[in-house]
């Protein structure tokens, strides 16, 4: 086992690959969040609809959505989550993310539809319990269950399986919360109507976990793609309709 690796991706994991928005002047507003500031947007005079991107992600994943949503009449609003973009920190957890949505909330909400990708996901539930308010979800590419995606993708960090466990003993003697990170569990106790877009071809996020959820959250509906990986389904023309119908139609 090999301690310097170890402790190496220790030190790595929560800090997410800051990608900064195609300009360096902000226009938008900030909200304040026990962890600083969180730089967001809002355009358009409609119904809400909140959009929360992955890790290492930005509101620019999104944009095909905001485009249609704009074109829908609902209001959009677009955050950039803790350590990325224009908001304040430099590591990130579920958590850190879930009091950056409810600071936003706070201030635009409550929302017709939160969308969410990915990492986003999982944080939007977090702060559904904490108290956001929104009539509708859709998530796009939810993983499961914190743990099996570190496990899944601990490799990445060119951890051998041993390795990987070594690191989880210590995020949990650390008092990481991944093992409460569980989807399908949340979802069980969620009433609001959820729409998950997930493609079968994903490898950050496999799409039998979508399938999962979608038989844990009570009456959630699931439509599944071919070939768009983990990011294209947000910028299909047929995904994104069905998106913006559930969103505001």
């Amino acid at each position: 086992m090999d301690e310097e690796k170890i402790a190496a991706v220790m030190a790595q994991l929560g800090r997410p690959r800051r990608v900064p928005r195609p300009h360096r002047h902000f226009d938008g507003d900030y909200a304040e969040a026990p962890g600083g500031r969180v730089a967001y947007t809002a355009e358009g005079a409609g119904p809400a609809v909140l959009l929360v991107h992955g890790w290492d992600g930005s509101p620019r994943d999104m944009q095909d959505l905001a485009t249609a949503l704009s074109r829908a009449g609902a209001r959009v609003v677009a955050l950039d989550l803790p350590a990325h973009g224009f908001s304040d920190g430099d590591t990130l957890s579920a958590e850190d993310a879930a009091a950056a949505i409810l600071a936003v909330a706070a201030r635009e909400g409550p929302f017709e539809c939160v969308i969410a990708h990915s990492f986003g996901c999982p944080s939007t539930v977090l702060a559904l319990e904490g108290g956001l308010k929104t009539a509708a979800l859709v998530f796009f590419a939810p993983p499961l269950r914190q743990i099996d995606q570190f496990r899944r993708l601990g490799s990445r960090y060119g951890l051998a399986p041993d390795e990987i466990e070594e690191v989880i003993v210590r995020l949990r003697a650390a008092g990481s919360s991944m093992d409460a990170m569980d989807l399908g569990a949340k979802g069980a106790a969620r009433t609001e109507p959820l729409l998950i877009i997930h493609s079968a071809d994903d490898e950050m996020t496999p799409v039998e976990g979508a399938r999962a959820l979608a038989a844990a959250w009570p009456g959630a509906r699931l439509l599944e793609a071919e070939g768009l990986g983990h990011n294209l389904t947000m910028r299909d023309g047929v995904l994104v309709a069905a998106a913006v119908r559930f969103a505001v139609g």
